[in-house]
């Protein structure tokens, strides 16, 4: 049994993602969360963070998942996005160690100086919160869009 190529497991979401029986701001607030968590840095999971974050806030749990899932479209990024975070953070925090973003040193180097993770967080924060919330009116709005087609369609059965 093989692995599922990602622009299936991306349509898979999507298609799920279209039919949830649902309010468009929850399906919004959701699948937003999902998008967030994926910024967090050193994330192993947007997903499971998503999805708890989600059923935490008792918002749309399948939509945060699905967030977490389409976010691994960027995740050739991550080393751009964790070096853009701790530019940001390095801004607005004190920092007094440098980032390695070569993997096998960046876990020590984060547990050895919580100044470049502080940054790092402080910095994801200031990249997620225009991302999220554009991508929560972008979904919104399609969100409406499926209720409206689903409507029509129940009607004109």
């Amino acid at each position: 049994m093989g692995t599922i190529p990602l622009k299936q497991r991306i349509r898979g979401a999507w298609q799920k993602l279209a039919r949830l029986d649902a309010h468009p701001s929850q399906i919004a607030a959701g699948f937003s969360i999902g998008i967030a968590a994926s910024f967090l840095p050193l994330n192993p999971s947007p997903i499971i963070v998503a999805t708890v974050v989600a059923w935490l806030l008792r918002r749309n749990v399948i939509a945060a998942a699905a967030g977490g899932t389409i976010a691994i479209l960027y995740t050739p990024l991550v080393p751009l996005m964790w070096l853009a975070e701790f530019q940001i953070g390095r801004l607005i925090l004190p920092v007094r160690h440098p980032l390695s973003l070569d993997p096998a040193r960046l876990w020590n180097d984060l547990q050895q100086s919580w100044d470049v993770y502080a940054a790092m967080l402080v910095g994801s924060i200031v990249l997620a919160t225009p991302v999220t919330l554009l991508t929560y009116l972008a979904v919104k709005r399609l969100a409406e869009k499926w209720v409206r087609q689903r409507s029509e369609s129940r009607q004109s059965e």
